[in-house]
């Protein structure tokens, strides 16, 4: 039996008498009717509704789990900054809204106004927010204890200030509800700095903060919108800490449903506020989120439904090219480029650098799919763009890109544009720039993500650890100290004017996270066997850190790696779950090891192979680690 929205359907107006996504929601509970939603009742006016016949669209089921509560949080501190004005801190920037425990008589309002920061004066500022009111109101019936909280809104907050209450509020008055798109938590990491720590989790709210059925850029001003440059450049770190998988294959599906006929896809999707076509690296989310998620899950049919997509807008680049340099935009918000950089570099050569890096992926994933001629040809189009964009933006007397920042020699490293012979010596200038800058960054949104883990596979992970454990101007670190529980849009954003584009709560910088799984604990995916079917284990311990360890739940059940060390000896844990294989590179010094044991077993003494543990074969040396492949189990390494 189908029961149809017909003429026989009624409506009468709610409680909910305002709200909005950015401005709040007002609830008069005096409207209230009771029972209004069980068979028989009668309470109420109600009118029939009409039935449009000009609304057509197409109804589907949601693809992507689903907006829920995960936690609640009870405040640290209450204060009284003015008489009757009260400030719950709930000590978090957190996403959701406030639950409002009340007794008060009716017709009185209680108004919540969110934020994340503080005036000096202690009440809630929030010209960071630009236009969003960001305010709750709750009209009391004036019935014993009212709970209520939002239905139609959600808002970025640490604070919330509270106007209306008849008497000082108990702890209990509110309670923060944390809510996100409802995707598993798959991952953790671990170390002995609690710096490190602390950064990680804030990475982590971060993320759930902008998971709301896209990947926006940012939960609490007047924007919240998927911007495409942010979620690329961040996905191989949500991917590590949340099953990203149905979250993406929704997303993609918004961006290709938006994919304009010429080839182009938008800045943001679903698109709005920005025309197309999308700059460099934001648009080219539309051929990096589905390897990466095909990486992390195995899921081929993520490349089959996108590769159309992918295609067009691949191809839409090659028209453009003049003499196979693709070139977008002048002007810092006209390209966009290293967004948000200490040291700004310029925009245009951003567009043949991702032309270039989407080419070679989707070459990568039409091989994966059986496409040889496609592969071939996209392949072959290669040393073409990197021949292009190397003579107009190499400069071979100096040795450098243009600008010779640190992200305009970083990315040409990081997406195989440049020649293997210049690799090594344009990581060293990276090197020698972050040391000439006090061991600092000068990176925006699209050089950040490469910096540390380029720095590390160069020989320079020792002051990738250093970067990694900064804590004065630009650093992650400088946020903590600064009292961030989230990753900030800007780097200064403590300093930067409070109103406009002050984010304090935005996940692009939070894409070091990668580099804590993959070189710090050592943990990571092979594209060969996607999905964690076959995983690389390589720990690298760097600076003081005595113990590093991460925990992966994959779709063959747990994996994890786990070491620690001290002056004469290494011991790493690891487990590789049933029915896939591992590739084991366990770290070596040959003038300070001497000896290796795996599960009590002599695997290698001065210098030399011994015995071979159950399951682990011996495959080659290298400079700093002896690699082995392994079968599923548990394996403990010692290093002496």
């Amino acid at each position: 039996e189908v029961i149809p929205t017909d003429t026989s359907w009624q409506f009468t107006d709610s409680p909910v008498v305002y709200n909005h996504i950015y401005h709040g929601e007002t609830y008069d509970a005096r409207m209230e009717i009771p029972d209004w939603s069980k068979a028989g009742s009668t309470a109420g006016r109600w009118t029939k509704v009409a039935v449009l016949d000009t609304f057509h669209v197409k109804l589907v089921a949601q693809q992507d789990p689903p907006i829920r509560e995960s936690e609640q949080i009870s405040p640290v501190n209450i204060t009284e900054p003015k008489k009757g004005i009260f400030v719950f801190d709930f000590g978090q920037n957190m996403v959701g809204w406030a639950r409002l425990s009340v007794q008060a008589p009716a017709g009185t309002i209680i108004e919540m106004r969110f934020a994340e920061l503080l005036h000096d004066d202690g009440t809630v500022a929030q010209e960071n927010l630009r236009q969003a009111k960001a305010t709750d109101r709750y009209i009391c019936k004036g019935q014993g204890t009212e709970i209520w909280e939002p239905m139609f809104t959600y808002h970025g907050f640490r604070y919330v200030q509270v106007t209306g209450l008849k008497e000082k509020p108990a702890r209990e008055t509110l309670t923060g509800i944390v809510i996100h798109s409802s995707a598993p938590f798959r991952g953790k990491f671990e170390c002995s700095d609690t710096l490190l720590n602390q950064i990680w989790k804030n990475i982590t709210w971060g993320q759930r903060g902008n998971m709301m059925s896209v990947p926006t850029d940012c939960p609490q001003r007047d924007e919240r919108l998927g911007w495409m440059g942010d979620a690329q450049i961040f996905a191989p770190t949500a991917f590590f800490n949340m099953d990203m998988n149905r979250f993406f294959v929704k997303w993609m599906r918004d961006i290709a449903d938006c994919q304009d006929t010429s080839g182009y896809v938008y800045d943001v999707n679903p698109a709005i506020v920005v025309g197309g076509p999308a700059k460099p690296g934001w648009g080219d989310a539309v051929v990096v989120v589905p390897y990466v998620t095909y990486l992390f899950s195995g899921d081929r049919s993520v490349l089959e439904e996108n590769y159309e997509a992918m295609k067009k807008w691949v191809h839409y680049m090659d028209a453009r090219a003049k003499n196979n340099l693709y070139e977008f935009g002048d002007g810092d918000w006209g390209g966009y480029g290293d967004w948000v950089a200490v040291v700004p570099s310029p925009t245009k050569p951003t567009g043949g650098l991702y032309h270039y890096y989407s080419t070679k992926l989707l070459s990568e994933m039409a091989g994966i799919l059986g496409k040889k001629e496609d592969s071939t040809a996209l392949a072959n189009r290669l040393p073409l763009i990197a021949e292009a964009y190397n003579a107009k933006y190499f400069y071979p007397d100096s040795g450098h890109y243009i600008a010779n920042t640190q992200t305009m020699n970083l990315l040409p490293v990081a997406f195989g544009l440049a020649p293997d012979n210049l690799r090594t010596d344009l990581i060293k200038k990276v090197a020698e720039n972050v040391v000439q800058r006090d061991t600092h960054l000068t990176t925006g949104f699209m050089g950040t993500a490469y910096l540390l883990p380029l720095l590390s596979d160069y020989g320079y992970h020792d002051l990738a650890w250093k970067v990694a454990t900064q804590t004065t101007y630009p650093s992650w670190g400088y946020m903590v100290k600064k009292g961030a529980t989230t990753i900030w849009e800007l780097w200064n954003s403590d300093t930067e004017r409070p109103e406009g584009m002050n984010s304090r709560n935005h996940f692009a910088y939070g894409s070091v996270g990668e580099w804590y799984y993959r070189y710090l604990a050592g943990i990571q995916p092979d594209i060969s066997q996607p999905g964690f079917k076959k995983i690389i284990f390589h720990p690298r311990p760097a600076g003081d850190l005595t113990y590093a360890s991460a925990e992966l739940m994959t779709g063959y059940g747990p994996a994890s790696i786990a070491w620690k060390k001290n002056q004469n000896q290494m011991q790493i844990d690891l487990r590789i779950p049933a029915n896939t294989s591992g590739i084991i590179r366990v770290p070596f010094d040959p003038e300070k090891n001497t000896k290796i044991t795996e599960s009590g077993i002599l695997i290698w003494k001065n210098s030399k192979r011994e015995k071979s543990s159950r399951g682990l074969t011996f495959v080659k040396q290298e400079k700093d680690y002896l690699e082995f492949e392994a079968g599923a189990g548990n394996y403990h390494f010692l290093i002496q």
